[in-house]
């Protein structure tokens, strides 16, 4: 590595520091409520300078550019479950499948299982998958 260069930290690495920093400052509190939301949403308007001097202090510069503070503001926070929408943890709902022909007058048809379906309990979003999660 390179004195002069700092470590380079995976995408996810930065966004728990950040997420974490921000949690810290009260500017939000990991809760279901806010996931799915938009980081302007759940900080609220009237929370700027807090996250700009957060912001500022965590990336080591003097100012946030307006194009990087619109990202910021628009970034949805995410939960860290199954939830492709929110991040919200999915619960099993049902099964879908069909059955075969292949039973007689003693056995009854096969069943087979096509699809395994969760709905999030935070959104509210159905998911399908072939297998199991």
């Amino acid at each position: 590595m390179h004195p002069e260069f700092p470590e380079i930290k995976p995408a996810l690495a930065i966004s728990e520091e950040l997420a974490a920093a921000f949690i810290d400052a009260d500017l939000f509190k990991d809760d279901e409520n806010n996931y799915g939301e938009t980081f302007i949403e759940v900080a609220g308007q009237n929370q700027m300078f807090s996250i700009l001097d957060i912001l500022t202090k965590f990336c080591g510069v003097g100012s946030i550019r307006p194009e990087t503070w619109d990202a910021l503001c628009a970034c949805i926070l995410m939960g860290d479950g199954d939830c492709p929408e929110c991040g919200g943890e999915l619960e099993f709902v049902e099964t879908e499948g069909h059955e075969l022909n292949d039973g007689d007058r003693w056995t009854p048809n096969s069943y087979i299982i096509d699809n395994y379906i969760y709905r999030c309990a935070v959104c509210g979003e159905t998911i399908k998958s072939e297998n199991e999660l």
